[in-house]
């Protein structure tokens, strides 16, 4: 069916993409009419979940590509990477911290710590860099329980309400701009926390020039927030 679809050309026909919960949100809102531009033919059809999912449906060819986060090798799975994203602090606007410049990340276990559920990477790479922001989470067990399952924008009210703070991908801090007087941003102090993000796609697929026109418009995007990788 793949082939059939490429002898039209590779970019008629949509093109099924998926992408982890803390990316998705934030980047197919200007991916999808960027892309609509350049190849009018070729609409997206989306779909957001975890990387073990998007990772089995990849194989299964129920997606074409799935933007990631490294780190990421599976067989039989080529990668390309897209750009790497800082971390940032978040918190409520009336916090003493927010008159600060930057936030050393040996402050943060002294905070209510408010982190996404268990099985999320971005969970995993916040305390990959921050091991003790683990315990800082569980000063109230009941709290991180209800966040299991839970998304970045659940985690951002509950930071505006007051109840904690938390780490984001800078990209995800900007998403509701009626947030910002009651939310601080900070960028870390010294070296930057940071994650990679990838495109992957099965060696197999055929329509490698609708993963070029993918790369090369995310490229284009220019997120100010992020370095691109070329």
């Amino acid at each position: 069916k793949h082939m059939a679809k490429a002898a039209k050309g590779p970019l008629v026909g949509a093109l099924r993409i998926g992408a982890i919960h803390t990316i998705g949100p934030y980047l197919f809102p200007t991916l999808i009419p960027a892309l609509h531009e350049r190849a009018p033919e070729m609409p997206l059809v989306v779909q957001e979940s975890y990387t073990a999912n998007l990772t089995m449906l990849l194989k299964q060819g129920k997606l074409d590509v799935i933007i990631i986060s490294y780190p990421f090798d599976e067989p039989g799975i080529e990668t390309l990477p897209l750009y790497d994203e800082p971390f940032v602090v978040l918190l409520p606007s009336s916090h003493p911290w927010s008159v600060k410049k930057t936030i050393s990340s040996e402050l943060l276990p002294e905070e209510n710590i408010l982190l996404l559920g268990a099985g999320n990477c971005f969970r995993d790479q916040v305390l990959e860099f921050c091991p003790d922001c683990l315990q800082a989470s569980q000063k109230d067990v009941g709290l991180q329980q209800t966040l299991e399952g839970s998304s970045l924008e659940t985690i951002r009210h509950m930071v505006m309400s007051g109840i904690g703070i938390s780490v984001f991908p800078v990209t995800a801090t900007g998403a509701h701009a009626y947030s910002h007087r009651l939310l601080a941003v900070k960028r870390f102090a010294g070296k930057q926390p940071q994650r990679r993000v990838a495109l992957a796609w099965r060696k197999s697929f055929p329509r490698r020039q609708a993963i070029d026109i993918l790369i090369s418009t995310i490229h284009q995007l220019n997120i100010s927030s992020v370095k691109s990788i070329s």
